[in-house]
């Protein structure tokens, strides 16, 4: 039996090595002897870290009973390959069998083994051709590969493939206090020592540089996470740390040493570079939005909505836009200006081949590990850091559109808020000073609005209604909605007050500007009523709804739905004021009215007659006013909902 590898890596596993009985028993009972002479490939593959190489040292170390040769070739590149190759033809069965040391040579020897033999390619992160060009002929033996790049799964098939994960938090635990050389089975430093791998994610390499550096005496275990959380990028790349498995590069080296390659195929010339210049642009874009669930559809709304828009008329109001920024090298579109995500795509399965993303291939949605993510920002200097966040920040707000048409774009903003905030998040970390961006913050505001973050949509309100008001004037019709938006949010927080306030201001100066009969004075009239009877002033209400309830009927006609709405929010506010007939009159109207229009088995119809019915039942009774729901609490109540469709953000 020749089991030693003829290479520079060590068969002897860490002697760290923790956990992974899982993947190593999928391995062992994949490779087990079996009566059939069949040859057996499989795949190892995962991201830079995950610990392929040290799993692969450790089957070949408990297997060495099974294979009468365990030979191991370092696929990293070709000229590893030729050079492991070459290894492989000085070992004692090659030199007995007469092997001459050419690569041909050796890979024949190998595959005439009649015996059960091991070829492990290791490192085999290039396209899949590369490792199939140097598979020995035959149909015997064992080969296992381990690789960053999930197409290798070409040569063993999807079924003899496996995607490494991360630890369990039990197994690298362990190995952080075998790395730190301490006590492996005391509880309380076991509790620490949880708190560290949970911020490392489990990923083996960071969590046994974690322990290397612990060992060493920079820190404490108690310490780290402080330390980590103010050096993180020191400690991810400091060579200093490399850990017990004598790995050639850092957490974050060996992921620089992916993205450098992509920026050297992006430098070249060729039909691959526009995938390869497309993956740094996904990459350093994505590292300022959240790491989980970036959609495609950023970009596509991105690249479709801003090409809707009138940029130049845009710009003559004379405010701030992100637009006139918008970076349009991720945002390609056809001859139609739709979305044409060739381009994009590829950038994405270069990205995929290195595992430096992850991605379900039923999905246009994919992930950025918690740590790849931190690396694509460390990585950068502090004005590269500012520049791609802000520029990310524009993309974001580029695809929200003004026009809810499709029950999507609201499925799409909802999944925006993750990606918004984690973007303040790092423009705060980094120190880029905020600037206003008329277009930007405005589109903003209807995600922090669906979202219900009130905060956050009072404070870009005020910003839009200060910056119109300082720009554009008062009595400029982007201010008004400016300033009827920032009175709904008050409303959405019952901050009546607050909201009245800004609704006189806008009535105001739409009678001035526009007359009390126009259409928009009069929506603003009635919103402002609501606003009153929600704060209980009945009286203001009633007089705002019988002004405004006249002209509709004059300039509309009575059998109109919103007149006929307006005539329901009446009778309700004179049922509030205890003026029951008057209540039952306009009701008894409202339910003829529906009648006629709608027909007796329309729902809003039917919702009228029991409207009517409690109504009757109160005008019956004669109760006093204490007797009457307050009008904010009834669910039913015609009029808050629905006569607020128009603002500008819903």
């Amino acid at each position: 039996m020749d089991t030693s590898l003829v290479t520079p890596r060590r068969l002897n596993s860490s002697t760290r090595f923790s956990g992974r009985k899982d993947v190593l028993e999928s391995l062992q009972e994949h490779f087990r002897p079996r009566s059939t002479g069949e040859r057996r490939m499989f795949l190892l593959y995962g991201m830079g870290g995950i610990g392929k190489t040290q799993i692969c040292l450790k089957f070949s170390e408990e297997s060495s009973e099974i294979f009468s040769d365990i030979f191991w070739i370092d696929a990293s590149s070709l000229d590893t390959i030729m050079a492991s190759i070459k290894g492989i033809a000085r070992s004692s069965g090659a030199k007995a069998a007469g092997v001459d040391g050419s690569v041909e040579d050796v890979l024949h020897w190998i595959g005439s083994l009649m015996t059960q033999w091991l070829l492990i390619f290791d490192n085999a992160d290039g396209a899949p051709e590369v490792v199939e060009e140097f598979l020995p002929p035959g149909s015997r033996g064992n080969i296992l590969i381990t690789s960053r790049n999930p197409s290798v799964r070409r040569i063993t098939s999807a079924n003899n493939s496996l995607e490494l994960a991360e630890m369990q938090e039990e197994d690298a635990v362990t190995l952080l206090l075998k790395a730190s050389c301490l006590d492996t089975l005391d509880e309380e430093l076991r509790e620490i020592a949880r708190e560290i791998v949970s911020e490392l994610y489990c990923l083996p390499l960071a969590v046994d540089q974690a322990g290397a550096a612990i060992e060493s005496g920079l820190c404490s275990i108690g310490n780290y996470l402080q330390l980590f959380s103010e050096h993180r990028g020191d400690l991810m790349s400091n060579p200093s740390f490399l850990g017990a498995s004598k790995y050639e590069k850092t957490v974050y080296g060996t992921w620089e040493l992916s993205f450098n390659e992509i920026k050297h195929r992006a430098e070249l010339s060729g039909g691959n570079a526009d995938a390869a210049q497309s993956a740094v642009l996904i990459l350093q874009t994505c590292a300022f939005y959240h790491y989980d669930s970036i959609s495609e559809d950023i970009f596509r709304f991105a690249a479709e909505e801003s090409r809707k828009r009138d940029i130049e008329a845009e710009v003559k109001l004379g405010l701030p836009l992100a637009i006139t920024s918008l970076d349009y090298r991720l945002l390609p579109v056809d001859q139609d200006n739709k979305w044409d995500a060739y381009f994009f795509r590829k950038g994405l399965q270069v990205l995929l081949s290195f595992s430096l993303i992850k991605k379900q291939s039923t999905s246009e949605v994919f992930s950025i590990h918690p740590l790849v993510h931190s690396w694509s920002r460390d990585q950068l200097d502090k004005e590269e850091q500012q520049r791609l966040c802000r520029a990310a920040f524009i993309i974001l707000s580029s695809g929200i559109s003004t026009q809810k048409s499709q029950s999507q774009d609201y499925a799409f903003e909802s999944s925006l808020y993750l990606h918004i905030k984690a973007n303040e998040q790092y423009s705060s970390e980094i120190g880029l000073q905020e600037k206003y961006f008329d277009d930007a913050y405005s589109r903003l505001q209807q995600v922090f609005y669906a979202a219900g973050d009130w905060s956050k949509t009072e404070k870009l309100g005020l910003e839009i209604m200060d910056a119109n008001k300082r720009i554009l004037g008062a009595d400029h019709p982007s201010t008004l909605i400016s300033m009827e938006n920032l009175a709904q949010i008050y409303s959405r927080q019952k901050q009546w007050v607050k909201a009245t306030d800004l609704q006189v201001q806008v009535l105001d100066i739409k009678k001035g500007m526009l007359g009390t009969n126009h259409l928009d004075t009069l929506k603003s009239m009635e919103i402002l009523a609501i606003t009153y009877c929600k704060r209980g002033l009945f009286g203001l209400a009633k007089q705002l709804h019988k002004q405004f309830l006249d002209v509709q009927e004059k300039e509309l006609g009575a059998e109109r739905p919103d007149t006929i709405r307006s005539m329901e929010s009446l009778a309700f506010t004179y049922m509030e004021l205890a003026e029951f007939t008057e209540a039952h009159e306009l009701q008894s109207h409202v339910v003829d009215l529906r009648m006629v229009v709608l027909g007796a088995e329309h729902p809003s119809t039917l919702e009228s007659i029991d409207n009517l019915a409690q109504i009757s039942e109160m005008h019956d009774r004669h109760v006093s006013r204490s007797d009457v729901p307050a009008l904010a609490s009834w669910p039913e109540w015609p009029g808050f909902e629905h006569r607020t469709e128009h603002l500008n953000f819903l």
